[in-house]
């Protein structure tokens, strides 16, 4: 299943590129994320909760960056299992597009393939989907804090 959601910060292109390059801080924007362990340059260990309808699962996911342009866009490469809550794995492939606004700020657009198997998978497109939207929301509201915090917003 594809997914694309963008948004708009305030922020120079440039400032959200250095943000991202930092995939620890951008982890901590991700609503559900509550670890994030470097295994080696350009590859993590995350774990991340979810809840979508009445079932909830953690998962531990291995997500490595996959590709990169400069400024452009990166893409991340996650796969993963629940290790707490309804059984099931997940496999992603996302892609975060920076373009420059006619006001100077960012749009940032998300660019999602998941395949999710088990209990969650069995919910269908439309209740991931929703939940995707919900997340980028929330997304979007932590990223330009952060942003806003270090000055850059």
């Amino acid at each position: 299943m594809q997914v694309s959601e963008s948004f708009e910060v305030a922020a120079a292109p440039a400032d959200v590129w250095r943000f991202f390059e930092a995939v620890e801080r951008v982890a901590r924007c991700v609503p559900g994320v509550s670890r994030v362990d470097v295994l080696a340059p350009d590859r993590y260990r995350v774990v991340a909760a979810q809840r979508v309808g009445f079932i909830s699962a953690t998962f531990e996911l291995t997500t490595e960056v996959a590709a990169r342009e400069t400024g452009a866009f990166m893409e991340f490469a996650s796969v993963g299992q629940s290790i707490a809550g309804a059984v099931g794995h997940l496999r992603s492939r996302d892609r975060v597009d920076f373009a420059p606004t006619g006001t100077g700020g960012t749009r940032v657009t998300l660019t999602s393939e998941v395949a999710v198997g088990g209990m969650l998978g069995a919910l269908g497109h439309r209740a991931i989907a929703a939940k995707s939207r919900e997340m980028t929301e929330k997304f979007a509201a932590a990223l330009r804090a952060e942003l806003m915090a270090a000055g850059t917003e």
